[in-house]
């Protein structure tokens, strides 16, 4: 990564600085892992992603999980990972989200709108870093909520679960 590969190299080998090499590694290793990576280049995670993927994501998963538990919202990021993985769906984060009628927050501008919380930030931290309980989901919804639309998912898709709310498909 470019951060460890810069400090690194302002450290000559064997000038009394190996520790302190070490702890500016570590410590850039800490900072990169807790947010969005600097422009042009992504931190370790299950799928590449740049800045505006990490805004994005942040967003769709505070307009779509907002009141739901931590877990609610890890499992919505990784609908949308596991959509950038599946060849039916776009190859990036932004564009997984931005899909023609694919995401009621995106309709109706409430992407926008959203103020994202510290627990979304984590939440979708841990969901790129690979915590996933997802099975696969490549769906969800909120029946409540969804109304006639209920039925697309019914008739079209298989249920895998249901957390906080929404129910996951496949």
């Amino acid at each position: 990564m470019r951060r460890q590969t810069e400090t690194a190299g302002k450290l000559a080998p064997g000038d009394g600085q190996e520790a302190a090499a070490k702890e500016q590694l570590a410590a850039a290793d800490s900072e990169q892992a807790k947010g969005a990576p600097e422009a042009g280049e992504t931190i370790d995670a299950r799928i590449p992603y740049d800045e505006q993927d990490y805004e994005v994501m942040l967003k769709i998963v505070q307009a779509e999980a907002g009141g739901c538990d931590s877990t609610g919202k890890i499992l919505v990021a990784n609908v949308i990972m596991n959509r950038v993985e599946d060849s039916s769906f776009p190859d990036d984060i932004t564009s997984v989200v931005y899909e023609r009628s694919q995401f009621t927050p995106v309709s109706s501008g409430a992407i926008d709108r959203v103020q994202v919380t510290k627990e979304t930030v984590e939440c979708v931290d841990r969901a790129l870093q690979g915590e996933d309980p997802s099975q696969g989901a490549l769906y969800f919804m909120n029946r409540k909520a969804s109304g006639e639309n209920a039925q697309w998912f019914d008739r079209k898709l298989t249920f895998l679960f249901s957390h906080d709310g929404h129910e996951f498909f496949k």
